[in-house]
Order: structure tokens, then sequence, then C-alpha cells
């Protein structure tokens, strides 16, 4: 006959007797429970009492290494990098006291030596009628390793936009100033704190020079490659100093965000102008120099055209006035002396006086000073017997004097009267 819960009508219902939390059938309930809970699970999941894992779930065996067996009875502190075990203890004691509710990061030791990361957070409970601690944690090594590598791009980055050796900041798409480097910070007068996240990068522009940049900063925003990418504009400093930049900004790929660098060209502008100054001086000096030169050339052709015409006279007035009284003293009663003293005169007269000489001994070098007299005196239409008496030659020299002449002027041979051509050289 089975108990019943009452011994009659109205009778106080039995109690039945707790059984022994020790018990196995208690332990085998609370492992059936913990089986149930964690077998299928994402994350790892552990009960640990005295400080030994008593039971684990299969994703802390996957994650260790070790297989189940192998962990359950284990130290739950063998796993932990020694040099986190302490940073650990203390995050679970805060937690297990309720002084912390968030997760704590540590690293634990594969059974192969490798390093993991894992976030864990644990909870007292009572496991088998024991005080007890139930942990779970996750996997967050690859996660951990992003962020390491996003650490590293970052402090690259960084870097290199620190070191850049130019003026350089990062823009906001309200215009707001995100980011400055220290060149910039020169090139302003003014630390980070004063723009990062406070003012408009506008503010350093000249007043005339905004709008244009405003256009520019929005359009950049519509199609990248509608706004210039670098331009030159009026940069105004803390101090209102303006100075002349050339700006190269372009768009962040992914982002609303723009890079501007900003390289201070106000001395470049300077030397310039003043190149350009220079430039138009030279040219204006050139110019007058050109002019100088034109009426130096004019003076120097008139010039040489007056030498001539005085030449000629002189010539002219010579042949004239001088030359038929010398012919006169030589058809006078004359000594022998007297008349070869006037024919010398009348010979080195002609010489020395005759422009035809001059440009005849400057077209041939070749011929010979003697060669020049004869020459001018054939041009003069002297007879050979004549040209003897005036240089005191007999005519068979002159004759040689006149063959020298026309092979050197290239006439030898040739059906051309000496006289004629050398006039014609006059």
């Amino acid at each position: 006959m089975k108990p019943t819960d009452k011994t009659g009508p109205g009778a106080e219902p039995r109690t039945r007797p707790e059984p022994d939390p020790s018990s196995p059938a208690r332990s085998r309930s609370s492992d059936h429970i913990f089986r149930t809970l964690t077998e299928k699970s994402f994350v790892g999941m552990y009960v640990a009492q005295g400080g030994l894992f008593v039971r684990v779930n299969p994703i802390i065996a996957s994650v260790s290494g070790y297989a189940v067996e192998e962990l359950e009875g284990r130290r739950a502190d063998s796993l932990i990098h020694p040099d986190d075990v302490e940073y650990v203890k203390r995050m679970a004691r805060e937690m297990l006291r309720g002084r912390r509710t968030t997760a704590h990061e540590f690293r634990i030791v594969t059974c192969t030596g490798d390093i993991r990361w894992v976030m864990e957070a644990v909870t007292p409970i009572t496991y088998s009628g024991r005080p007890a601690i139930f942990g779970h944690f996750m996997d967050i090594t690859d996660r951990k390793g992003m962020e390491e590598r996003l650490r590293e791009s970052e402090t690259l980055y960084r870097t290199i936009f620190e070191t850049t050796g130019t003026a350089t900041i990062i823009i906001e798409e309200d215009t707001t100033v995100a980011l400055v480097n220290s060149e910039f910070e020169r090139l302003f007068g003014a630390p980070k704190d004063y723009w990062e996240g406070k003012r408009s990068w506008l503010e350093f522009a000249a007043d005339k020079e905004r709008d244009r940049m405003l256009q520019y900063h929005n359009l950049r925003r519509l199609d990248p490659g509608a706004a210039p990418g670098r331009y030159e504009f009026r940069f105004v400093d803390r101090k209102g100093d303006v100075k002349d930049v050339l700006v190269t900004i372009s768009m962040i790929p992914g982002t609303r965000r723009s890079v501007s660098s900003h390289a201070d060209i106000t001395e470049l502008k300077r030397q310039e102008k003043a190149l350009i100054r220079r430039e138009r001086e030279i040219q204006a000096k050139s110019r007058n120099l050109e002019e100088m030169n034109t009426a130096l050339k004019v003076l120097l052709k008139q010039r040489e055209q007056d030498q001539h015409d005085m030449e000629d006279k002189v010539l002219a007035n010579i042949k004239h006035l001088v030359i038929p009284y010398l012919g006169k003293l030589k058809t006078g009663h004359l000594g022998e002396t007297e008349r070869s003293c006037v024919k010398v005169l009348e010979s080195n007269l002609l010489s020395i006086i005759s422009p035809f000489s001059q440009r005849l001994s400057s077209k041939f070098l070749n011929l010979t000073p003697k060669e020049l007299q004869v020459a001018n005196l054939v041009k003069e239409g002297r007879t050979s017997k004549e040209i003897g008496e005036l240089l005191d030659v007999s005519p068979a020299t002159v004759a040689l004097y006149r063959n020298r002449i026309r092979k050197k002027l290239a006439v030898t041979g040739k059906k051309v009267n000496l006289r004629t051509y050398l006039a014609s050289l006059n």
C-alpha cells in the first residue's frame, strides 16, 4: 500500500524528507543539469570547487587543447598565464563579492604552449550541496589580434601623420577639425586642443577665401574628383599674420572625412614676385639697350658714310687740285733728282689717300705693299712705263707685278681688263 500525504480527512500533509545534498542521486542530477546546459553552448563553461575544475564543457577542452577528463580534477588556475594569475584572482573575487559586473580578460596557456586570450565572468553557486564557482568564458584571441593590428596600424598612421613634415589636419564633414599634427601647431601658432573637435577649419582662411573653400569642401563630398585637390589660399594664423599656403586635400576612403596638408609658400611667393619684377626691369633695360644699339648702329653707319664721303672728297680734291700740278712739275725743267722726287711724291700721295688701296688690301691680304702700289696706279690708268718711272723700276718689272696681281686676283688667262677689274673693286 502506497503512503499517502494524509492520514485522514483534514489531517496535515506529511512533509517528505529532503534528499542528502551529498548523495549520489543529487550528484548525478547536478551532472545531468550541467551537461544539459553546457553541452551545446558556444561558450566555455566550468564549475570549480576547492580550486579545482569539477566540471568543464567541450568548449573549454577545445580552447585549451586538453581533454575534458584531463581538465576535471585539475587546478582551475593551471591554465592561466603565470603573469595574469594574480590579476584573474583579484577580478574573480571582486565579481563574486558583487563589486564588479563586467567580464575580465586574460591569457591562458594551451597544452601545446600557445597563448590565447579569453574573456571570463564568474558567479557563486552551490554544486552538490557545497559552495562552488560557475564560470563561463569566450575565446577572444582573434579579436585581440585584430585589436593589436588596429593599434599597430593606428600607431603607424599616427606616426606618419605626426612626422610627415607638413602641416596636416583631419577634417570632419561639418568642417570641424578632428585631428592636428605638430607642424600645423607651428604653422597656426596654437596647440592641438585649440582645434581638435572644437573649431571649423575655415577659421584659418582669409575672409575672401572662405566661400570658395566651403564650396570645394561640399563638392568634394558629392564627387571627390569634382573639387580641386591642390590650390593656393590666404592663411591667417592666430596672430593675424597672413601667409600664402598651398593646400593638398583629399577624401579618406570609406569615410566622410578629408585629410588636408598645408605648405607655407609665403617666401616662395615673395621670391616669385621679386623675380617677376626683376624680369620686367631686365626686359625694360633690354629694350632700352636694343634701342640704344639700334641708334648706335645708325650712328656708326652714318659715321662710316661720313668717312667715305670725306675720303671721296679728299681723293677728288687731290686728283683735281694736287695731281695736275704734280704733272706740270714733271713736264717742267727739272733735274733728274727733282723729277724722281716728284714721281715718288705723286706715287706715295696716291697710296696714302686712296681708299681703294685700303679696301683692296683688306679684301686681298696676300698682295704685297709694292703690288698694292702698282694695282693702284693701274686702276688710275697709268701705263707700265709711267708706273716704272714713278716707282723707279723698269717696265719689265712693272709687267711682272701686273702678272702677279692678275694671278692673285684669279683673273689670269681670262679676257679681263685689269684696270677695269680693279676699278670695279672700288
